[in-house]
């Protein structure tokens, strides 16, 4: 099967096309049909919110933006939202930032989220689902294989 290589932000991924679409808007995933005011902020702001670049490269993966596997955050007075999104894609991460960084003030691991923007932010990080704890979609055969996570958080600004 054909992977090709995809550019996404600092990463490159070898991305298996067919089995992404296949995994997207999967029903059991904790966003599947979600109507909560995050997940609706999501899906009603999301294009005005990323970059024409980004949104892209989200395609290109083939992501399908407005069904994320998670969506959750908290809104803010002036209507914008602190928002977690997960997306998940079957491939394999062949270069980019790692999901952890050591930090010696604290003698331990932390999420390494990559800035991608400072106003208002957007930060990913990039993962194997096996390095996860996060709920995540399946195979078509039930399996995880090759599954990787795209975990975004941003300022969500609303009405923009």
């Amino acid at each position: 099967m054909r992977r090709p290589t995809i550019n996404f932000a600092e990463w490159v991924f070898s991305v298996d096309l067919e089995g992404t679409r296949e995994i997207q808007g999967q029903a059991g995933t904790p966003a599947y049909e979600c109507n909560c005011d995050a997940c609706k902020a999501w899906r009603s702001n999301f294009s005005a919110n990323l970059s024409e670049e980004l949104a892209l490269s989200f395609e290109r993966i083939g992501i399908d933006l407005s069904q994320p596997t998670e969506c959750y955050g908290s809104q803010n007075e002036n209507s914008s939202f602190e928002l977690r999104v997960l997306f998940h894609f079957i491939g394999k991460i062949r270069s980019g930032p790692d999901a952890t960084i050591f930090d010696k003030r604290i003698n331990d691991y932390i999420m390494n989220y990559v800035a991608i923007r400072k106003e208002p932010w957007l930060s990913i990080m990039v993962l194997p689902c096996r390095n996860s704890f996060e709920a995540r979609p399946k195979r078509l055969d039930g399996s995880e294989l090759d599954i990787v996570c795209i975990d975004m958080r941003l300022l969500l600004q609303c009405g923009a």
